[in-house]
């Protein structure tokens, strides 16, 4: 999966549905993922992977195919399956394509599904040839700074929870999340507090052979908000990313969530695309 998702940065980036980084996100953001079940492959020929799909428990499927010239063929045999799940969750199948991905798109259409009225994730990028300005100012006693090691895995994985209200991410998801071989502590920054707390985390990904640079996931612990922390974080994710041979930095934001897209673009993001929705017909 990974190298199909180089393939396809390599010839139609930024204008794919996710990064390497995400894959292991993905992977590894919960105890609850079951890859032989949560994913499709595709394969255009017997050991030629051309597409997946990863389906979640919240009823999203994302799609991917590589060369688009495929789409049709994917749509056809993918869908049958994404049909096969539904009702395995309480919420309705949502299955996610590129807007530049016309001929998905199309074949998504051509076989019943229609656009959800849900709102759509905007892919937003900004390029890093140059240095950035100078970092926006902190709040007295906040600090920005990398995670310090396996000792903090406990407080990092808890201010993720609290930023995100949600508790999927454990102490041992985020001890395996450390240990696994994209993961780079250098990119995985927080805001400390006055006292000592964790109060907001950005967790950067480095594609080094398309010089990409993404931040998933980012979060602020609600009293902490409002106080500039993420994009300071964000500031310097982005001149690490830039040291480290990035030349383009890409973040996720759903359309419906004002605030995030206001603040992606007041670092300096401009949207380049967009994911958008589709619910399959009833098989």
């Amino acid at each position: 999966m990974a190298r199909l998702v180089t393939r396809a940065w390599a010839e139609r980036g930024p204008h794919v549905e996710c990064t390497v980084g995400d894959l292991t996100w993905r992977l590894l953001r919960n105890a609850r993922v079951l890859p032989q079940e949560d994913i499709a492959l595709w394969e255009q020929a017997p050991g030629e992977l051309a597409g997946f799909a990863w389906a979640y428990g919240n009823g999203d499927v994302d799609l991917l195919v590589h060369p688009l010239s495929h789409a049709e063929a994917f749509a056809q045999d993918v869908l049958p399956w994404v049909r096969a799940r539904h009702g395995q969750t309480s919420r309705p199948t949502t299955v996610w394509a590129l807007e530049s991905s016309e001929p998905l798109l199309m074949a998504l259409r051509q076989r019943g599904c229609r656009r959800a009225t849900n709102g759509c994730y905007l892919h937003l990028a900004m390029p890093l040839h140059a240095p950035l300005a100078p970092a926006p100012p902190l709040p007295p006693g906040y600090r920005i700074r990398e995670v310090l090691g396996p000792d903090e895995v406990a407080a990092r994985a808890l201010v993720h929870r609290r930023g995100f209200g949600s508790e999927r991410v454990t102490t041992e998801v985020y001890a395996r999340l450390m240990a696994a071989p994209r993961y780079q502590r250098a990119l995985d920054l927080v805001a400390e507090a006055p006292d000592g707390s964790l109060a907001a985390c950005v967790l950067g990904w480095l594609d080094d052979p398309h010089a990409v640079g993404e931040f998933e996931p980012v979060a602020c612990a609600p009293e902490h908000r409002r106080r500039g922390l993420v994009r300071a974080l964000l500031h310097e994710g982005l001149e690490r990313m830039r040291r480290m041979g990035a030349r383009q930095a890409i973040v996720y934001a759903f359309e419906g969530t004002p605030a995030s897209v206001a603040l992606y673009r007041s670092a300096g993001f401009t949207v380049v695309d967009r994911n958008l929705g589709h619910i399959p017909e009833a098989a």
